[in-house]
């Protein structure tokens, strides 16, 4: 933190101590010019006690009236003849709050007896002798004409404080050194998150405090489902004993982030003015940014369209895309296709926007290519020589799971490829792996069988073969509305188990077997010997991979 930020927090946290209360010392009451010629007679460390009242005692009752913080001024008319009230009178401001009793010389009171004196100097109540000729009406103007200008001074103190905080604190900041600042001028711990709660960065102030309250942190699944249930402007909610605030990022009327706040106090009006500034200054920052990246998103996403849709492109138009994404570096290109399966009511566009957010968060931005259709996004990125495909999937895999009561998936990833005029059967490679995921990764390299078929995709008799075997299990169904291939492809899938087969498509044992007979009978292939399940199996895997086209 430079030389001015600390000097703005020192201001600030000399305003918060001299001014947050409303309130006078005794001493600067004492200063006032009304009160010249005061005599300070005993309690002399109270001095610093607060004012929030100057008040008049002239009646016996008049003490058990006060709230505290009062500085009392009597000429000892209510003390009159009454010895009992005078010797109480100290214990009995005490027990009040009083902060300071001041005594007008040569009027009622009488003698200010050693008793009062050692009382005064026991309970650190400032005992004071004011000049016969001081008027209440003036020494009250005064008290509260100072308390007005001091509570004025405190909002001119703080606006130069924001004054400067507009020159320094953010300015020519990134977002990670605007949350830097947040933290230290709020002295809380700050954390910023993307729309899809995916940790952008943070700042800890306080280690032995965030230690203790880790229960409700970000970086734990606790911290994220409490997050997730909290994403409404939320300001000093008490959980598990501590102070946790949340403040969403609009842009355009969406949420695009949020700043998520926890510390063992709440925050002042001070400390969320400062944050609310700090927020409003990422909102821009972020707005920009998301223009910027969606304009360069749309660039990328038409280079892939033309590469994968022309085959004859020139050798210029390859090495500006690869120059446009920063890949000209020694290494290997791979494709990815991520299926995503949404549950419930969820958006597929939203379930997309998660993805890339977490792609945003690991690559940097646009980076890579990529393309969606449907329930897929394709992915093209290039890994450095020096690095592993391995760690980049698990990075991706650690950020998506969090959302798996939004959506599942698959992966589908293609084998390396070392020139981007590849890009098309990076596409294909990663979509046919695909089409054998079963939510989990799958590499095109172990695909024996259908790896060794996928040159002969085009070929008349692999189409042949597939309108012998699973083509007609499909027109049957297409006919009579039955669903014979399901029931093949789940008793293929668990091993010919039928009472497990029977489970998983909620249908009787011998429902399933009336529909394997009728399997047999439509296709010609018993589902008792190796042939006829090989082929079977076979068709199922031609039936995908004729989709690759």
């Amino acid at each position: 933190m430079n030389d001015d930020i600390k000097n703005i927090i020192v201001d600030m946290k000399k305003v918060k101590t001299d001014y947050a209360q409303e309130s006078l010392s005794v001493e600067e009451v004492l200063n006032l010019p009304t009160l010249n010629g005061y005599k300070l007679l005993a309690g002399g460390t109270g001095l610093q006690k607060r004012c929030k009242n100057m008040t008049i005692l002239e009646t016996p009752e008049g003490i058990s009236w006060l709230q505290g913080e009062e500085f009392l001024i009597t000429a000892g008319y209510a003390f009159t003849n009454n010895e009992h009230f005078k010797k109480a009178m100290l214990i009995d401001a005490n027990c009040r709050g009083v902060s300071a009793i001041a005594i007008k010389e040569n009027r009622y009171f009488g003698e200010i007896s050693q008793e009062l004196i050692e009382q005064a100097n026991k309970f650190e109540i400032p005992l004071i002798q004011i000049p016969y000729d001081v008027i209440y009406t003036s020494a009250i103007a005064s008290f509260y004409n100072m308390l007005f200008y001091r509570k004025n001074e405190y909002i001119l103190k703080l606006n130069d404080i924001y004054e400067k905080l507009l020159n320094l604190s953010f300015e020519n900041k990134d977002i990670d050194g605007i949350i830097y600042s947040l933290s230290n001028l709020s002295n809380s711990n700050v954390f910023l998150f993307d729309g899809s709660l995916n940790l952008m960065c943070y700042n800890i102030i306080n280690a032995s405090s965030f230690d203790r309250l880790s229960a409700i942190s970000p970086f734990n699944k606790r911290g994220i489902e409490l997050i997730r249930h909290i994403k409404d402007y939320t300001l000093n909610e008490e959980l598990y004993g501590s102070f946790v605030s949340m403040y969403p990022i609009l842009i355009r009327n969406k949420n695009v982030a949020y700043v998520y706040i926890i510390n063992d106090f709440k925050l002042d009006k001070l400390a969320q003015s400062s944050i609310e500034y700090g927020i409003s200054i990422i909102a821009m920052k972020l707005e920009l940014d998301q223009t910027t990246s969606i304009a360069k998103t749309r660039i990328n996403k038409t280079l892939l369209e033309i590469m994968l849709n022309n085959n004859k492109l020139p050798d210029g138009f390859y090495q500006n895309a690869e120059l446009n994404l920063n890949w000209n570096y020694e290494g290997f290109i791979f494709g990815l296709c991520i299926k995503l399966y949404v549950k419930e009511d969820n958006n597929i566009e939203d379930c997309k926007f998660i993805i890339y957010n977490c792609l945003n968060n690991i690559i940097e931005k646009n980076n890579y290519l990529s393309t969606d259709k449907n329930t897929e996004i394709f992915l093209f990125i290039k890994i450095n020589s020096g690095c592993y495909l391995e760690d980049f999937i698990s990075s991706l895999v650690e950020r998506i799971k969090i959302y798996e009561d939004i959506f599942t998936y698959s992966i589908g990833v293609s084998k390396p490829y070392k020139d981007i005029r590849s890009i098309k059967r990076l596409y294909d490679e990663a979509y046919l792996a695909i089409l054998f995921s079963n939510c989990d990764i799958i590499y095109y390299n172990t695909l024996d069988t259908i790896k060794l078929l996928y040159p002969l995709k085009e070929d008349k008799k692999i189409q042949e073969y597939y309108n012998r075997t699973i083509k007609k299990l499909e027109k049957y169904d297409e006919e009579h509305g039955t669903n014979l291939l399901e029931t093949i492809e789940v008793y293929l899938k668990y091993n010919l188990k039928k009472t497990t087969v029977s489970r998983k498509l909620y249908i009787h044992v011998e429902t399933l077997r009336y529909r394997l007979n009728r399997i047999e009978e439509i296709t010609g292939y018993s589902l008792d010997d190796s042939e006829g399940l090989f082929a079977l199996q076979l068709g199922i895997k031609l039936k995908r991979l004729i989709k690759v086209n």
